[in-house]
């Protein structure tokens, strides 16, 4: 699930949380660029990159992402459940 398709199923009072993983999503990105025109700049000057190392990189900044989207999801779904007495939370500190 993407970043947009949860926030078009979020309530209104609980947008701010969307917006913000979305920043964050940003900021990866952002992260994932420079990395790659500082990888390529060391290469220009004769640097090998380890491709070993890179794929670690951007295996790790994939499982970050996945894992942001996973938990705004799992405390979306407890936002819609509040109150009720026969869900299972997933965050047993609850949300607000």
């Amino acid at each position: 699930m993407s970043i947009e398709d949860i926030t078009k199923n979020i309530s209104e009072r609980n947008k701010d949380l969307a917006l913000y993983a979305k920043h964050v999503l940003e900021a990866l990105d952002h992260l994932e660029e420079y990395h790659r025109r500082y990888v390529a700049a060391q290469a220009l000057a004769g640097i090998k990159p380890s491709g070993g190392q890179e794929q670690v990189f951007y295996d790790t900044l994939s499982d970050v992402r996945k894992e942001l989207l996973h938990t705004l999801e799992w405390t979306i779904e407890d936002l819609r459940h509040k109150g009720d007495k026969y869900y299972t939370n997933h965050f047993k500190d609850g949300v607000e």
